[in-house]
């Protein structure tokens, strides 16, 4: 991580640089005395956290992390202080922790640990998210990632699945149960035993035989709905 200490008082730059080093959770420690350099830092650099003290030269440390919450790359914010009248004030900014001095590196390293927890736990989150937006295919031994809204059809024949997307089409192994189970439902509808569709992709619906469905895609795809889909299908696009 890449932090930067904001302290008027040197020896207690000091004093917090050494307990960083030693806990070595840092790549680079950076340090600033008043507002002008701590704003000089921010616009150069991006830090992970400020180590900021409320009693400052010319300015108080809540004033500066209010304008420092305005930044367009946000940092944690630990606010580092000999007063303990301030901590619900420092909250209220969504400060990550607030410590006292003299510092304890225990102290320390527990408020460290809350920006890793929040930091892996805003990266599942993203992860969710991104699992429902992407679609990862492997074949032969080759790994592609599509977006989900490139895809236009998944559909089954004689055992070979076929993707078809945008601007290609895949071919895997893998059985129609196993995509049906991976499709973001809110985007895919199956229509068939043997297929599954984007939404987004129908370009036109028509009669077809035996009182069912022909849906025709994008790429000028044809792919029938089953009777048995016609209930479901037509509840999906709004025909009843």
């Amino acid at each position: 991580m890449h932090a930067l200490i904001v302290d008027d008082e040197p020896l207690a730059r000091n004093e917090l640089k050494y307990l960083l080093n030693q806990i070595g959770s840092f790549s680079q420690i950076e340090e600033a005395e008043n507002i002008e350099e701590t704003l000089e830092q921010l616009l150069s650099h991006e830090f992970d956290v400020i180590f900021l003290d409320i009693n400052l030269m010319e300015e108080s440390g809540l004033d500066l992390a209010k304008k420092i919450n305005k930044m367009k790359h946000v940092p944690h914010i630990i606010f580092a202080t000999a007063h303990d009248t301030y901590a619900v004030q420092a909250f209220e900014l969504e400060a990550t922790d607030y410590i006292l001095k003299p510092f304890e590196k225990a102290r320390i390293e527990q408020a460290i640990k809350k920006i890793t927890n929040s930091e892996s736990s805003q990266l599942n989150e993203t992860k969710l998210v991104n699992q429902d937006e992407v679609l990862p295919i492997e074949i032969e031994d080759r790994i592609y990632v599509l977006n989900l809204d490139d895809i236009i059809a998944v559909s089954v024949n004689q055992g070979v699945t076929t993707i078809n997307t945008v601007e290609t089409e895949y071919e895997t192994n893998e059985p129609l149960s196993y995509y049906e189970k991976k499709l973001n439902q809110s985007k895919f509808i199956r229509i068939h035993r043997a297929s599954i569709i984007n939404k987004k992709h129908i370009q036109s619906v028509e009669h077809w035989f035996n009182s069912t469905y022909q849906v025709t895609l994008t790429g000028n795809i044809k792919l029938q709905v089953s009777r048995s889909y016609m209930k479901p299908f037509k509840s999906e696009i709004g025909l009843v």
